[in-house]
C-alpha cells in the first residue's frame, strides 16, 4: 500500500521541480533582459548627451570661424576646443571602460549558453561598436575642423 502513494507523491514531486526549475530560468530571463534594456537605455542616454556637447562645440568653433578677431584669441579658442576634444575622448573611453565593466558582470551573472541571450548580446555588441564609431567619427570631424582653423590666417 505505501508503493502506491510513494509513486504519486514522486509524480508531484518531479512536477513541482520541474515547473519550479522553469519558473526561475523565467526569472533568470527577465533579469537578464532588465539589465540589459537598463544598459542599452543608459547607453542612449550617453550617446545624446556626447552628441550634444559636440554639437554645441562645432557651433562654437562655426562662431569663432566667423568672428574677425585677432588671432591670439582664435587660438586661445582654438585651444580651449582641443581640451574639450580631449575631455570627450577621456568620457568616452571611460564610458567604454564602465561598458566592459558591465559587459563582464553580465557574463558573470549570466552564463550566455542560450542562443536567445548569445544574440541580444551579439546585437547589443554590434550596437556599441557602432556607437563607437559614430563617436569617433564625430571626433574626427571635429580635429579637422580644427585642423582647417588653424590653417587660415
Amino acid at each position: 500500500m505505501t508503493k502506491l502513494y510513494s509513486c504519486p507523491a514522486i509524480v508531484v514531486l518531479s512536477a513541482s521541480l520541474f515547473f519550479g526549475a522553469n519558473s526561475a530560468s523565467a526569472q533568470e530571463n527577465y533579469r537578464f533582459q532588465q539589465n540589459l534594456e537598463q544598459l542599452q537605455q543608459q547607453e542612449q542616454i550617453d550617446q545624446l548627451r556626447r552628441e550634444q556637447q559636440q554639437n554645441q562645440l562645432q557651433q562654437r568653433l562655426d562662431e569663432i570661424q566667423r568672428r574677425p578677431e585677432g588671432q591670439m584669441q582664435r587660438q586661445q579658442q582654438s585651444n580651449d576646443r582641443q581640451q574639450q576634444i580631449d575631455q570627450l575622448q577621456l568620457d568616452r573611453q571611460r564610458n567604454q571602460l564602465r561598458q566592459e565593466q558591465q559587459l563582464n558582470q553580465l557574463r558573470e551573472e549570466e552564463q550566455l549558453n542560450q542562443p536567445q541571450r548569445r544574440q541580444q548580446f551579439d546585437q547589443f555588441q554590434r550596437e556599441q561598436q557602432l556607437q563607437q564609431l559614430q563617436q569617433q567619427q564625430q571626433i574626427d570631424q571635429l580635429q579637422q575642423q580644427q585642423e582647417k582653423n588653424r590653417l587660415q590666417p
